[in-house]
C-alpha cells in the first residue's frame, strides 16, 4: 500500500483517523501465520498521529527507523556510478574495491566532481555542499532530492557542452556551474510537487513569502501574513514541522530560517528581515 501520505491530504484529521485505523488492523493481523503487514511511514506523519494521543502506539514494538547519514548517501551515489559500466571502464575502478571503504568511495566521487562548488578557504566540499542544498528544515537530506540534483546537474552539463562551453577540467565530468544551475530545478520540483502537494492547506502561507528574506521572526511574519505575532508564531511552527522552516534562535526569541532547498522556488533573498 503506497501513497498513504497523500491519500487524505485535504483533511489532516481524516488522515490521522485513517492511519490510526491502519495500525489497529496491523495489530489485529499479528496473530495470522501466513499474512503479515509491513508499514513504511515518515517520522513527521507518525508524529502527527501520536500528537493527540494514540494508545496503540505502545504496543508497536517491532520497528526500524531508516536514516540516511553522510556515508550512506555517498554510498548510494557511488553505487549508482558503479552500475554504469562505461563509467567504471573510464575510471578503471573495481566495484568490490571501491565499495570496500568510505575512503575509496570519496576518492572516486572527487574524480567525477570538483573539490568545491564555491572555491575558497572555509567553503564546503562539493558533497557537503550538495547535502546542505538538498536538506530541508529538519537538516535531513532525502535520497530522492540528492539523486535529482545529480541527474539535473548531468542534464545541465550536457546543455553547456551543446552550447560549446569548455569541457570539465581533467577527468571530472560535472562542473560547479552545472551543479549550481541544477539547484533551482530541484527546488521547484520539491516545493511544488512534494511540499505543496502534501500540505495544500499551508501553501497560502508559503506563497506569501515569495521574494522575502530567508530569515524571519514572528513579528516580520505577522506583517507578511497580516496576523498577530501569536498567530504568526503558531503558523511558523507548523511550517517548521513540515520542514519548510528551520527553527533557530531561543525559546523566548525564535527565528525561522528557510533552507536552501526551497529558496529558488520562491525567489527568496538571502538575509534577515527587519
Amino acid at each position: 500500500m503506497d501513497r498513504l501520505d497523500v491519500a487524505f491530504a485535504d483533511s489532516p484529521a481524516l488522515e490521522a483517523n485513517a492511519l490510526r485505523a491502519l495500525f489497529r488492523v496491523y495489530r489485529d493481523m499479528q496473530g495470522l501465520s501466513n499474512c503479515h503487514l509491513k508499514i513504511l511511514l515518515r517520522e513527521d506523519i507518525w508524529a502527527r498521529i501520536t500528537d493527540v494521543g494514540f494508545r496503540e502506539a505502545s504496543h508497536i514494538t517491532k520497528a526500524i527507523t531508516i536514516t540516511w547519514g553522510e556515508h550512506a548517501l555517498l554510498n548510494l551515489v557511488i553505487r549508482r556510478v558503479l552500475h554504469n559500466k562505461q563509467l567504471t571502464a573510464f575510471y578503471r575502478v573495481d566495484e568490490a574495491t571501491v565499495l570496500s571503504s568510505v575512503a575509496e568511495q570519496q576518492t572516486l566521487f572527487y574524480r567525477i566532481f570538483p573539490k568545491q562548488v564555491d572555491a575558497g578557504k572555509g567553503k564546503p566540499t562539493t558533497f557537503d555542499w550538495m547535502l546542505s542544498r538538498t536538506a530541508d528544515g529538519s537538516k535531513q537530506t532525502a535520497p530522492r532530492e540528492l539523486i535529482h540534483l545529480l541527474s539535473a546537474a548531468r542534464d545541465e552539463q550536457l546543455k553547456l557542452l551543446e552550447m560549446g562551453t569548455a569541457e570539465p577540467a581533467g577527468e571530472t565530468l560535472i562542473t560547479p556551474t552545472a551543479l549550481k544551475a541544477a539547484l533551482p530545478v530541484v527546488s521547484s520540483v520539491r516545493y511544488n510537487q512534494t511540499l505543496c502537494a502534501e500540505y495544500a492547506t499551508l501553501k497560502p502561507l508559503m506563497e506569501r513569502l515569495e521574494g522575502e528574506k530567508t530569515q524571519q521572526s514572528p513579528k516580520t511574519l505577522a506583517k507578511i501574513w497580516s496576523v498577530t505575532p501569536t498567530s504568526a508564531l503558531a503558523n511558523a511552527e507548523k511550517l517548521a514541522d513540515i520542514g519548510f522552516f528551520e527553527k533557530r534562535g531561543t525559546k523566548e526569541e525564535p527565528v525561522f530560517w528557510v533552507p536552501f532547498l526551497y529558496r529558488d522556488a520562491l525567489h527568496l533573498v538571502q538575509g534577515t528581515a527587519e
